[in-house]
């Protein structure tokens, strides 16, 4: 068992969990170098426990606090968001920490009065707030919508320590901890911003605002790196990707997602893209996703303006790696992207209406019904498919590609 616990300073310590061998987070976010789950005690008079933990790791992180406090002495739990990876071990923990009050953002706590199922001593906290632990202020900094409505960051002054959840972290498990220990993880820190905080980068730039003028000895994040040497380069890298994202937000680009059983929706395809060529500069990229990884599909819903997404009917339905496009598809992010459904069909057709009614559930803006193509698609037929494209490029082109 992981028992090894971590001085941040003199007063804080990490007693967060490794978890080497998560595969995927949140379903579809590829973890391949694992990922962490950070918690922090901090020696006050008034003993606090900063995040907890996903809660099939409890039996790790009771032991590894009862190596720095005796639980039942905790005054005050702060939960910066309430993800399960964050707030997984709270009913557990405030069973041994009797005394203990929760303190967390208004949407906090009512989403763990959810979670939890049940009453807990608590205190709602606002931007701007100090909780004083007697010898030592925590001082509340909203960061709502980074990446959840509930979430905050908290600056102990004495320590000068920032404890930021989610925001400035990567899915990345070393047990050194220290972005000046452990090896390179820009890559996983890139992917990590891609994935979760792009949406949001209007919210980042005003967290970054928020602490600018802080003067942090180091980062304390909910995942991944702890930045003690380095933090002023991932917050300065943070602000170029959100700024980038802010001022560049639409691309020129299409894509075109399939899966086709005997390539007649991939003949579909191609005729597609170029009849969107057709209409002017647009950059197509047409994917036959059978064999591709999700994370990599993600990515290009992420670069695209426009998605149109293509499958046969089979019995009646849509295939499986069709359905899991539309799990990747953010309807924050995604919201009035452009998007159309075609397929190849035999004798009834309903795929094209099941992905196009799919893709307005999900926020987007088909162009039409979708085209549907009977069998294999013979001369007349590829015809057809060009001119839907084109009318697809046309209207991409009207837009501005804005949403």
């Amino acid at each position: 068992m992981d028992t090894k616990v971590l001085k941040v300073s003199d007063n804080v310590t990490w007693i967060g969990v490794l978890d080497r061998d998560i595969v995927t987070f949140d379903v579809v976010m590829e973890t391949r170098y694992g990922t962490t789950y950070n918690s922090y005690f901090i020696n006050a008079e008034k003993k606090t426990v900063v995040e907890t933990v996903k809660e099939k790791f409890w039996p790790v992180f009771e032991k590894k606090l009862r190596q720095v406090t005796d639980p039942a002495t905790i005054d005050y739990i702060v939960v910066s968001h309430t993800e399960p990876d964050h707030s997984g071990c709270l009913s557990r923990l405030l069973q041994i920490a009797p005394h203990a009050i929760v303190i967390g953002s208004g949407n906090a706590i009512r989403y763990l009065s959810d979670l939890i199922g049940g009453n807990f001593p608590h205190r709602i906290v606002k931007d701007g707030d100090i909780l004083d632990l007697g010898n030592m202020k925590l001082r509340i900094i909203s960061a709502h919508n980074l990446h959840w409505p509930d979430s905050m960051m908290t600056w102990l002054e004495e320590e000068q320590l920032l404890f930021t959840c989610d925001i400035f972290g990567e899915h990345f498990c070393h047990e050194g901890m220290f972005d000046d220990v452990i090896p390179p993880f820009d890559d996983a820190f890139r992917y990590y911003f891609n994935v979760i905080m792009k949406p949001y980068s209007k919210f980042m730039l005003q967290a970054i605002e928020r602490m600018r003028h802080l003067p942090v000895k180091a980062i304390c994040t909910g995942h991944g790196a702890i930045l003690r040497k380095n933090w002023k380069k991932y917050v300065e890298v943070t602000e170029q990707y959100a700024r980038e994202y802010l001022q560049n937000p639409i691309s020129n680009r299409v894509c075109i997602a399939y899966v086709s059983a005997y390539q007649n929706t991939g003949l579909i395809a191609a005729k597609i893209g170029e009849g969107i060529r057709s209409a002017g500069a647009i950059d197509v990229e047409i994917l036959d996703i059978e064999k591709m990884e999700l994370s990599t599909i993600e990515q290009k819903l992420v670069e695209a303006s426009g998605i149109i997404l293509g499958c046969p009917t089979f019995n009646q339905n849509i295939l499986l790696p069709i359905y899991q496009v539309f799990a990747l598809i953010n309807p924050i992010r995604d919201r009035n992207k452009l998007a159309g459904a075609f397929g190849s069909y035999g004798w009834s057709g309903e795929g094209v209406k099941i992905m196009t009614s799919l893709l307005i559930s999900l926020k987007l803006k088909p162009i039409d019904e979708g085209l549907m193509i009977r069998f294999t698609p013979h001369r007349e037929s590829l015809e057809k498919c060009k001119d839907w494209g084109k009318k697809f490029g046309t209207e991409f082109l009207s837009r501005d590609n804005k949403p």
